[in-house]
Formats: C-alpha cells, structure tokens, sequence
C-alpha cells in the first residue's frame, strides 16, 4: 500500500515586538506527545519558526489513523533570555507558566492563557493557605477524583506520586468540605520543566480532512517614554524653545506620539531631578509621553529634539529587547 504524509497543523509565532510572525518561540516536543504522534503515524517537524505536524495518508488521500479528538501538548521555548522583558506581562501567579490552548474555537488559539505550575509524576505540593488540618483534593478538569490528604500541623507540603496520570490536574484546597480556600493549576509532564509556556491543541475531524493553520498571538510590553533633558539655558526663552516631537509619524502612517513637557518635581515612578544632577548645575526638563507604547524591535524612528526651532537629535533613542524601562537621558551643551 503506497503511503504519503501531508500536513494536518502548521503552528506560527506571531510578535507585536517583531512586527509579525516570527521564531521569538521554539516548539518542544514531550515524550507524551513523542508516544502520541508516534500511535496517530504522524510527526512533528520544526522550520523555520514554525512547528509543522504531518500525518500519514494512504493512497487515496484518507488519514492512515484517524486523530479526532486526540489533545497534543508542545512546550514553548524563548530563543532569547530577553524575551520576558520586551513581552506584555500575562499576569499569572508566581511560579505559574501560560498554557495556551484551543478550547473557545478548535480552530485558533486563545489570546488569553491559564496559568499552570509544570510538574513530574512524583511531585511536592506546597499549598497557598497556612491553614492547618488542611484536606488536599487532586481532581481532573472533568471534576474525576484521583488523590486526597489531609495535611497536619506538622506538614508543610503533600508528596504525591501521579502515577501514569498527566496532563492538567486542578489541585483544591480545603479546610472543612464545601469551603474552598485556594486552588493550584498544575500541569503533570516530563521534558518541560525549562519551557516559558505550553501549547495544547485539540484535533478536529476538519484538521484531519482539511489540515489548518495556527497562529499565537504574542503582545508586546508596553512603556511610558520619557526623556529627561540636562540643559544649561541661556534664558527663558532658550529652555521654552526645547521640545521633543515626533516628526516620524506621518512617513510611517501612524497616530504622532506626543510628549508633555514637564518641570520638577516629577511623578511617580520618574527618575528624580537630584539623581539625575546631584550638584544642581543644569536644568532639569521630562517630555513624557501621553500614552503608554508598546516596544518594537524597530522604530518608532522620527522622534526629535529641537532647539531654538533647530533639530539637535533627528533620532531618539528607543527602548528595545535589552532595556528595563523606557527611560533616557540626553545631556545638552550650550547653544
């Protein structure tokens, strides 16, 4: 019987930071998914970027295996250590991982994650309330019971083996039945416990007649720009001429940014005037931005200095992958 393979996924990365589609995200195959690729005769391939998954069809087109309904974990690896610092914050708790998954539409990938903790089969449970005799309840989404304790004063944590249990367990803490006092998300699996996040995607009988492509949507993080300029003015005139304006916008057909000058004392979370001229020899002027924006790997270009109606600086700087805030100094000499 003479067998081919064609594509039932193709999985992309889209950044706000990049501008679109881009491999800001490596794709990590579990052994979970490895066994399962491997019963559906299927494979995982990864390119350029993207993750392509590929099943096996006979001779007149038709899936070898049918996969509908089969659920595929891959984990998600940044290529750089400074991809937390120019994405958008997805508020999860400390120590959670976004999973994300396809559970509103099967056919596209949900903006919003949930918030798990990765485990091993065996693992240590600490739980969030103090409460003690505390009863411990580990039950699958479906709300099936798969373990229980109850925690005495002298525990601080359940030691619990799963067993051949994986995939997503909520975790339900309680001190008298009917009272909930906390709940843990965990995530049981092996080979992703280095991965920023997970991807679990569920196949549809149209996956498998038609194949479909996915696309996860990342936000960039966003930043209040401020410039503070050190200037010695020769007079009033001098310091009003200064301005920070975005010449840039209209060649790239977007909204100006606009920047509100300010003199001290400064607001919250700007840098004060005696950190920035603790001997009080220059002037100190903030041009801040109206609104918050989000980072990009390249521009907004345009953003000027002028003086004296002269630009000094044609190109601010910008805030890229390596900065921690949106802050910037410029030091200006006498006219």
């Amino acid at each position: 019987m003479n067998t081919g393979f064609r594509t039932l996924w193709t999985i992309s990365v889209s950044h706000d930071f990049h501008d679109g589609v881009c491999d800001a995200l490596s794709f990590v195959v579990p052994p979970t998914t490895q066994e399962a690729l491997k019963a559906m005769r299927a494979m995982a391939r990864e390119l350029n970027g993207q993750l392509h998954v590929l099943i096996e069809e006979d001779a007149d087109g038709h899936a070898v295996v049918d996969s509908t309904g089969r659920t595929l974990v891959f984990g998600l690896l940044p290529g750089s250590t400074l991809f937390a610092q120019y994405t958008r914050d997805l508020a999860l708790a400390k120590g959670e991982r976004a999973l994300f998954a396809n559970e509103a539409s099967v056919d596209a990938i949900g903006a919003a994650p949930r918030g798990v903790r990765i485990v091993a089969h065996r693992m240590s449970i600490t739980p969030i309330s103090t409460t003690r005799p505390l009863t411990l309840r580990a039950i699958t989404e479906e709300g099936l019971p798969k373990a229980s304790i109850t925690l005495k004063d002298t525990d601080a944590a359940w030691q619990w083996d799963a067993g051949g249990l994986t995939g997503e367990v909520l975790i339900t803490e309680e001190d008298q039945p009917g009272h909930v006092l906390a709940q843990q998300r965990l995530f049981i699996g092996q080979g992703l416990s280095d991965c920023w996040g997970l991807l679990q995607l569920k196949i549809s009988a149209d996956h498998v007649l038609h194949g479909h492509a996915f696309t996860l949507n990342l936000a960039a993080r966003e930043d209040v720009l401020r410039y503070y300029v050190l200037v010695k003015p020769a007079n009033q005139a001098d310091l009003d001429s200064i301005k920070v304006l975005d010449q840039g916008a209209a060649a790239a057909g977007r909204t100006p940014i606009v920047f509100t000058p300010h003199l001290p004392p400064f607001g919250a979370g700007c840098l004060t005037p005696d950190l920035l001229d603790p001997d009080h020899t220059r002037q100190v002027v903030l041009f801040e931005a109206d609104a918050p924006l989000a980072r990009q790997a390249r521009g907004p270009h345009g953003i000027a200095l002028q003086r004296l109606g002269e630009v000094v600086i044609g190109d601010l700087p910008q805030p890229g992958a390596e900065r921690s805030d949106a802050q910037f100094v410029v030091h200006l000499s006498k006219p």
